[in-house]
């Protein structure tokens, strides 16, 4: 009996050593963390065993009750502890993948990321009204809905859109027909998500053209000998190059030369006029008129004319030799141009010899900068104009001082330019100011910028053409806020729907994408945009329509800016119904023939002042009196009425009558 209750006991045990076995080294279930991609995506649930057999009975050796089943739990090995990069093995795994999945993309600081730059367009030369082609090039990840506009600029800091928005480069925009030829304007270009703005471009804009005729010595009439020449003079202004119709119809295409000079042989008194200039912004205005006597005259005679053109010169710079050659000459005449050093010398000829009389030379390289004479000559006959002194000027070196001003808002200053070479000179700065016909040196020149600026010289020169220029100077510009001011209404009562004139005053800088608008309270009390039109000193702005039972009510009213947003003090206006004015006329009287009597009119509804008409045809206009009495003076038996009636809210209606007798 105990050998088989000893048996039993052995199996007992052995049967529970092969189950804690098992539930030993089953696998554990591994959890997988991986990197998240486009979207998680959920994991397939195990699938659940039809049977749990890790479940175990604890042996009930004591009596007690069996103990609750507990289910297995597999516990990881450090072979399958492994975690993906960057994740601790310690702690919850699972969350701390989940919370390393959910982490933002931290996105890069990108305030000075942003960046428009215009290509040079410096070759640019268009006119009014024309269209040009402006290329740029952009930094930054500018929203999808962004687009770029092109903005002109004028000498004042007005700024107006000139094209239609785009996405990309480049902008096609058309120049204002407005605006004038011969001024610098700026080429700006701005986004609109994020606002960012380029850089400003100076653009010069081409100038009509117009031409004036007369000699060559600037007078409008000249004796000449048969078979001889003379010398036109055309004076032409606008842009380069012209082209121009006598009234001889001599016609000149494409020329450069201004003044232009032509040479002409009529054979009998002869007008010539400019009938048509032009250039590349089309047709101009033309004036003056030069007259060619012709006559028998035939001693030849050589003189200098307008020689205060030719005194200063520079050398290989070309310029016209303007001078008379009247009489007979013999046949193989020629005209040569002569100069010598004042201090004395022989005299050498610098042009080739000519036999039309116009002449066109220059001084060689080899004459210094110094004082000189300089004569015509002909050879048959041998004849010599009077000499005249000239003087032989460098060529122009342009210097920017280097100066720092600190400006307020719309304060202008004054920057220094030193001159050296042949004057009188000009200077065009890098924002577009531009001076000529300056005499003296050093020379200031104002300048009224509208934010901070670099100042550089961009060109300048002066008789002996372009010359060489530096510097530099800074320029800063203090801009007080934005603010705007509502100036005292015109009126502290109004009439609802109808239209008012608000005065208003703004300080500092506001964008161009910039708009003022009126807003009023509405019946509960919020602020509500009005219909308003914006001139630079008063608004018009349309009250909206009354509530239905309001007669009166006062309003607060505001005027607000959206770039930046800045709002003026509210003010308060009284806004009536528009009802119709009513004028009841009244009144009975018995007068002689020639005596007057006086007839009431009394008023209601509307917005004084009211304005009549009486059915004899009197008329009042603007009275603010209630009731109103009115003397009439009938030459026979009237029955007075009202024909017309206004008032602050409109047109009203009349009613009654008054009636006077006139006894004979």
């Amino acid at each position: 009996m105990f050998r088989f209750v000893f048996v039993i006991f052995l199996g007992l045990l052995l049967m529970t050593g092969q189950a804690e076995a098992q539930r030993r080294t089953s696998p554990p279930r591994k959890q997988l963390i991986t990197p998240k991609k486009k979207a998680p995506v959920p994991a397939k649930p195990q699938a659940v065993a039809v049977k749990d057999t890790t479940k175990t009975q604890v042996a009930d050796t004591t009596g007690a009750a069996p103990s609750v089943a507990v289910p297995n739990v597999a516990v990881p090995t450090a072979a399958d502890t492994t975690m993906p990069s960057g994740i601790s093995a310690t702690g919850d795994t699972l969350t701390e993948a989940a919370n390393e999945a959910r982490l933002p993309v931290e996105k890069a600081d990108s305030i000075h990321s942003y960046k428009i730059t215009i290509e040079d367009i410096s070759y640019l030369a268009v006119c009014p009204g024309t269209n040009v082609t402006i290329p740029f090039k952009t930094e930054g990840p500018f929203d999808e809905d962004n687009t770029f506009i092109a903005h002109i600029i004028d000498a004042t800091g007005k700024s107006v859109p000139i094209s239609l928005p785009v996405k990309k480069s480049p902008l096609k925009a058309v120049i204002p027909s407005y605006k004038v030829g011969g001024e610098v304007y700026r080429i700006q270009i701005i986004s609109s998500i994020p606002v960012i703005k380029s850089q400003e471009v100076p653009l010069r804009l081409l100038q009509a053209p117009a031409a004036k005729i007369d000699l060559i010595d600037g007078t409008q009439t000249v004796r000449i000998m048969p078979g001889q020449e003379a010398h036109l003079r055309v004076n032409l202004t606008g842009a380069a190059p012209w082209s121009f119709r006598l009234s001889d119809s001599t016609t000149v295409l494409q020329t450069l030369s201004n003044p232009h000079y032509i040479t002409v042989k009529p054979t009998d008194v002869k007008a010539y006029r400019v009938t048509g200039v032009s250039n590349a912004c089309g047709s101009g205005s033309t004036s003056g008129e030069a007259i060619v006597n012709v006559n028998n005259n035939p001693e030849p005679k050589l003189e200098l004319k307008e020689i205060e053109k030719i005194a200063k010169l520079c050398a290989g710079v070309p310029f016209q030799v303007p001078f008379n050659a009247t009489g007979k000459y013999k046949e193989g005449n020629k005209f040569v141009v002569q100069i010598a050093e004042r201090s004395g010398g022989a005299f050498k000829s610098i042009s080739t010899p000519d036999s039309s009389g116009y002449i066109t030379t220059q001084i060689p390289d080899s004459y210094k900068p110094g004082e000189y004479r300089l004569r015509v000559t002909s050879t048959a006959p041998y004849l010599v104009s009077q000499t005249t002194n000239i003087s032989i000027l460098s060529p122009t070196v342009a210097t920017l001082q280097k100066d720092s001003l600190r400006l307020g808002e719309n304060e202008s200053g004054q920057l220094t330019v030193k001159f050296t070479g042949g004057g009188p000179w000009f200077v065009l700065l890098s924002d577009g100011t531009y001076e000529n016909n300056i005499q003296e040196s050093p020379h200031k020149i104002k300048v009224k910028p509208f934010y901070d600026t670099n100042y550089q010289i961009s060109s300048a020169g002066g008789l002996c053409g372009v010359g060489k220029f530096s510097g530099s100077a800074k320029v800063t510009v203090k801009a007080p806020p934005a603010s705007i001011t509502l100036d005292k209404l015109p009126q502290n009562m109004v009439c609802a729907g109808s239209t008012i004139d608000i005065p208003y005053k703004t300080e500092g800088r506001y964008n161009p994408n910039n708009k003022f608008t009126v807003q009023m309270t509405d019946k509960s009390g919020r602020f509500v945009t009005l219909p308003t039109t914006v001139t630079p000193t008063a608004m018009q702005v349309k009250i909206a329509a009354a509530a239905p039972g309001d007669t009166s009510k006062i309003q607060k009213i505001r005027i607000v800016s959206s770039s930046p947003a800045v709002s003026s003090a509210i003010e308060e206006l009284e806004v009536i119904a528009p009802d119709k004015a009513v004028a009841e006329v009244s009144g009975r009287g018995t007068v002689s023939a020639g005596r007057s009597t006086r007839i009431q009119l009394r008023f209601k509804n509307g917005l004084p002042p009211w304005s009549f008409t009486l059915s004899d045809g009197t008329t009042i206009n603007g009275t603010f009196l209630n009731p109103y009495l009115i003397s009439v003076s009938p030459a026979s038996t009237t029955e007075y009425t009202i024909s017309s009636l206004k008032s602050g809210c409109g047109t009203g209606t009349g009613r009654g009558s008054a009636v006077v007798t006139v006894e004979n």
